[in-house]
């Protein structure tokens, strides 16, 4: 355009009228041959060759020509260095994490969505700080499921990077199934999955008296913290007690080498296994006192 012209006799238009696409430098056109001709818009001219696809950047102005048709248009997607998206290119099937940059995707490459396991979405989107909010684990894993199942995600927003942020004293571990090795985070900081890696999901043992598989969690404080239990003891003259304790715990992190740090997610339970160590040595002890010796006189457990 801008043309006048009349159809001949037996012509028909074929999509109407069409406006020319306007490109911007943050746009692009990805483009699809119908069948075999030669590029003229290239320089050099390049022979196209029927399904092949190619991508035009802006800023331009395009007109397809008849051989040519219009499978998609892109847009520039603008990331900070705290965020990324997962790409996958349609001809190899590699998978890459992009972050701190603009990206634009070719036209070999699509958004692709990480799969979570259903806890570890639900312990994401709970959206509690695990050190501030330590207390709050009694939340009703209903109400957390709902979340993720209400939560409805463009396909930009689903191949968002997966981030945690670790807050201090605390640390995470991730494992990498594609090289079969862990790495540890210790905070403050901004972890950023790569597409082949997973959080380390622990389940702690908690409530009065403890129980396995309370507490969900992906971080893992390192204290100083406490723990209460309460357990059932019997003394040698077959009197029963119940018994509050508490303990105080911490993990000491002078090494943080890779060695040292994949110690501290050795222990599935740490909560479960030290309250049950102890209790068993409180009971043991107990068992060979009498009551009113219990009762009355102090005594420790070596």
């Amino acid at each position: 355009g801008e043309k006048s012209f009349f159809l001949q006799p037996g012509e028909k238009l074929e999509a109407g009228i069409q406006d020319i696409y306007v490109l911007s430098e943050t746009e692009g056109l990805i483009l699809k041959a119908r069948e075999q001709f030669q590029d003229t818009s290239e320089t050099p001219p390049v022979a196209r060759n029927p399904g092949d696809r190619w991508m035009i950047k802006g800023p331009t102005e395009y007109i397809p020509p008849t051989e040519v048709e219009i499978v998609t248009k892109r847009y520039a997607i603008a990331l900070d260095d705290n965020e990324g998206i997962y790409v996958r290119n349609i001809k190899s099937g590699h998978i890459r994490l992009i972050s701190g940059a603009t990206y634009m995707l070719n036209q070999d490459e699509e958004l692709w969505i990480k799969e979570l396991p259903q806890a570890v979405e639900e312990l994401l989107n709970q959206g509690h700080d695990p050190l501030s909010d330590r207390g709050s684990w009694r939340m009703a894993r209903g109400v957390a499921a709902a979340q993720v199942k209400q939560k409805t995600r463009t396909e930009e927003d689903g191949a968002k990077a997966i981030t945690l942020r670790v807050p201090h004293n605390a640390a995470v571990q991730i494992y990498d199934y594609k090289q079969k090795k862990s790495r540890v985070i210790f905070g403050p900081d901004l972890v950023m999955l790569a597409p082949d890696e997973q959080f380390t999901q622990l389940s702690l043992s908690g409530d009065k008296p403890k129980r396995p598989n309370v507490i969900k969690t992906l971080c893992l404080l390192l204290g100083p913290d406490f723990c209460t239990d309460i357990i059932t003891v019997e003394t040698a003259d077959h009197a029963r007690l119940s018994l509050q304790l508490s303990y105080n715990w911490y993990f000491d992190v002078g090494d943080k080498s890779s060695e040292a740090s994949a110690k501290l997610f050795s222990v599935p339970d740490f909560i479960g296994d030290l309250c049950k160590a102890i209790a068993s040595r409180i009971r043991g002890t107990v068992a060979g006192t009498n009551f009113d010796d219990f009762h009355k006189v102090s005594f420790s457990c070596h």
